[in-house]
């Protein structure tokens, strides 16, 4: 975890003398001195970085040391779930190549499909139009069949009406042939109307 000391830089004036040119020169400057704990579990010659107060607001948004090792903890949070997100996001591209492989192979499955269906309706179509002209060339035949029928019929009786005549009947004399005639000759008239 990260850890935010808190401590206040020391100055002090120091004097050093130097020999210049022959002559003794007393130099002062400032010391400064930052105060550390043991509670602070720095190790021996480990590094550490130095961060004025005033620039923290400025870094982290805060003031207070407190509020930054909470945010420093929180970013630390942030890691660990960018790891998770990391490793759910692989999980997820890894199923999205699966579903467009599948997508892919259902796709192509439904183009063959959809194409087979096409070509069949254009031949149930064609099918459909070629049994309406086998319907109407069958009516049409059956009208030809059923004016054949009537005309066989009619002949059919003329003929059998015909050979009745022209049989000799040994029973009927001449007159009565002939008024029998007449009347088969009307009756055949009739039905030629």
């Amino acid at each position: 975890m990260v850890q935010i000391i808190k401590t206040f830089v020391k100055c002090y004036k120091k004097k050093a003398k130097k020999t210049v040119g022959g002559k003794q020169k007393i130099y002062e400057y400032n010391q400064y001195l930052i105060p550390l704990k043991r509670s602070d579990n720095l190790e021996c010659s480990e590094g550490v970085l130095i961060i004025p107060e005033k620039y923290f607001k400025e870094l982290f948004g805060v003031e207070d040391t407190w509020a930054v090792k909470e945010y420093l903890s929180k970013l630390k949070g942030y890691e660990r779930n960018i790891g998770e997100y990391t490793k759910e996001f692989k999980d997820l591209e890894w199923k999205h190549n699966e579903l467009s492989k599948s997508y892919k192979e259902l796709l192509s499955k439904y183009t063959k499909a959809n194409k087979k269906f096409r070509v069949d309706t254009a031949k149930l179509e064609e099918l459909e139009s070629k049994n309406e002209e086998l319907m109407k060339k069958l009516d049409l035949k059956d009208s030809e069949y059923q004016k054949l029928k009537e005309n066989y019929e009619r002949e059919l009786n003329k003929a059998t009406i015909l050979e009745d005549e022209l049989k000799p009947n040994e029973d009927k004399d001449f007159w009565a042939m002939l008024k029998n005639r007449i009347s088969k000759k009307d009756i055949i008239a009739k039905e030629d109307e």
